[in-house]
């Protein structure tokens, strides 16, 4: 029973006969109070677990930047192998994101292999469509260009 539906001078639902106040009174706001401290600690740790998730995603983030700007900064040093290999490793870490495929597409426009380049261009592009939500527009026409150069 709760303490707000009973009047503490009112019979105590208990059936003891004794007022409300003096009967069940405290051990129904012992109760209450319980419960509500439960609530409370639930909601804090809700809260934590949005709270870690998030900081979660952030690293994964700049993890697949750091990844991403690796094979640029390889190729740009002019190892291609090296940055082939960083482009497979990118595209197996995080194939939910086409990084992998434009990374080794710029690993084979360097090596001169257009036609490679125009496939993973072309695996970008079908990327992007299927997700129009996460991507603006000029990036799939630039992309469309780069094809279009290969």
């Amino acid at each position: 029973m709760s303490a707000k539906t009973v009047g503490r001078n009112a019979p105590c639902p208990c059936g003891s006969g004794l007022p409300y106040k003096r009967c069940c009174r405290e051990k129904d706001r012992a109760e209450q109070s319980a419960r509500d401290r439960a609530r409370s600690i639930t909601e804090r740790e809700r809260q934590e677990a949005a709270r870690q998730a998030q900081l979660e995603a952030f690293d994964e983030a700049r993890a697949l930047d750091n990844a991403s700007n690796a094979v640029l900064d390889l190729l740009e040093a002019g190892k291609l192998g090296e940055a082939e290999q960083a482009a497979r490793e990118l595209l197996e870490r995080y194939p939910e994101v086409p990084d992998g495929h434009e990374r080794l597409a710029s690993v084979y426009e360097a090596r001169g292999d257009h036609r490679q380049a125009a496939e993973c261009y072309r695996k970008v592009i079908e990327f992007i469509r299927a997700n129009p939500d996460h991507f603006d527009p000029e990036y799939e026409q630039y992309l469309v260009e780069k094809l279009a150069a290969n």
